[in-house]
């Protein structure tokens, strides 16, 4: 219920459902994954677009942008992330779009997790699956 009431919350002050763009960036397929987690935040109230598969950072960023998103959600199960996130954050800053944020998730070692939050991710999912405690993570980063 918690989640619902903080869903009502961010609607009531910024007029609009929390947006999040789930995004298969990389080369490896993850589209049963990324159709998985995009129905489960649209589940827990969110609006949801999800991005061709293969997406490069730039494209996007580019999709997060144009469709007006407040999270850019990518699952990972390359050996790549790190290099993916600085290459998103970079494009989200030249576009001006640093407002807009970083959620991975997938096979992320635990000795990453340093180096991508310093390179700009927001949050960290355990797993492929959004567990409740990460979305009241990433709702309370949307109300910062």
């Amino acid at each position: 219920m918690l989640i619902d009431r903080k869903i009502e919350h961010f609607v009531k002050r910024a007029g609009r459902r929390p947006r999040i763009l789930v995004s298969s960036i990389g080369k490896k397929q993850h589209d049963q994954d990324t159709r998985l987690l995009a129905t489960i935040f649209a589940g827990r109230g969110f609006d949801v677009d999800i991005s061709p598969l293969h997406q490069t950072p730039r494209g996007t960023a580019r999709m997060a942008i144009e469709n007006d998103v407040h999270i850019i959600c990518f699952l990972s199960t390359e050996n790549k992330h790190k290099q993916l996130v600085m290459e998103l954050a970079e494009e989200l800053q030249s576009e001006q779009a640093e407002n807009v944020r970083i959620v991975v998730g997938g096979a992320i070692p635990r000795s990453d997790y340093k180096f991508l939050y310093a390179a700009g991710v927001d949050l960290i999912l355990s797993s492929v699956q959004a567990n409740e405690g990460e979305i009241n993570q990433l709702l309370d980063l949307l109300e910062k």
